[in-house]
């Protein structure tokens, strides 16, 4: 009688079994970088980075060329709508800083508080790229003039230089300017806020506000025409 068990038994080659193993695929540890291919990386990412900055700069520049030509335009109007004032109500103490006789910013600047035209919190707009802004301070018209507290300063909280214009000039006369252009200069100083030599703006008594590249300072006739004194012509 057979073995009914003997139907069931497997017969292993064991050298079969040693031969399957060898060419069976194990999986690998994952390798990492090699000293070589991060400097490789690292390389890369520089160069980009060396394109990338440059790029970004002029860009954040673009914008804050941009907010000092908004700015250069409320400043213009602020100031336009006194001289209208002054010319209707035929006040001799509202007008252009040509009609009004101030010598100094500080007074133009309360004048244009004391009667409304702007707030103290507003005199951030003569602010610009690397000038620190007036932000808190009180106007008193107690007296015979407006008066600032604390004073505004012209070369600490003013981007800009003021021109003299007065009624009487035309509408291409230079109001306004960013005090890194000098009327007398053949280029741009880097070292003068705000932005060196990577712009200025101008504002004209009509109302027109550019902004333009170094390369365009000596343009006179593009920029236009200024007040008697060039560089003493504006209000400090």
């Amino acid at each position: 009688m057979k073995n009914p068990v003997a139907k069931n038994k497997v017969c292993v080659n064991v050298h079969d079994v040693a031969a399957s193993l060898q060419t069976m695929k194990l999986p690998r540890p994952p390798k990492g970088f090699t000293l070589v291919e991060l400097l490789v990386v690292i390389t890369i990412i520089a160069v980009l980075a060396g394109f990338a900055v440059p790029a970004v700069t002029s860009a954040i520049t673009k914008g804050q060329l941009i907010q000092a030509v908004n700015n250069a335009r409320q400043i213009h109007i602020a100031t336009m709508s006194m001289a209208n004032d002054g010319a209707a109500n035929s006040d001799s103490t509202l007008g252009w800083p040509g009609d009004t006789g101030v010598t100094d910013l500080n007074t133009f600047v309360a004048f244009l508080c004391g009667y409304d035209y702007l707030k103290p919190s507003d005199l951030k707009v003569f602010s610009a790229a690397g000038v620190t802004a007036y932000t808190s301070g009180t106007v008193s018209t107690s007296g015979s003039t407006p008066t600032l507290s604390p004073s505004f300063s012209y070369a600490t909280n003013s981007a800009f230089n003021v021109y003299k214009v007065a009624d009487n000039d035309a509408g291409n006369t230079v109001f306004l300017t960013t005090k890194n252009y000098d009327r007398t200069a053949s280029a741009l100083s880097d070292t003068t806020k705000p932005f060196g030599e990577k712009g200025f703006v101008v504002c004209r008594k009509g109302g027109d506000v550019s902004m333009y590249k170094k390369q365009q300072v000596s343009n006179t006739n593009m920029i236009g025409a200024v007040t008697t004194g060039s560089t003493t012509g504006y209000l400090q």
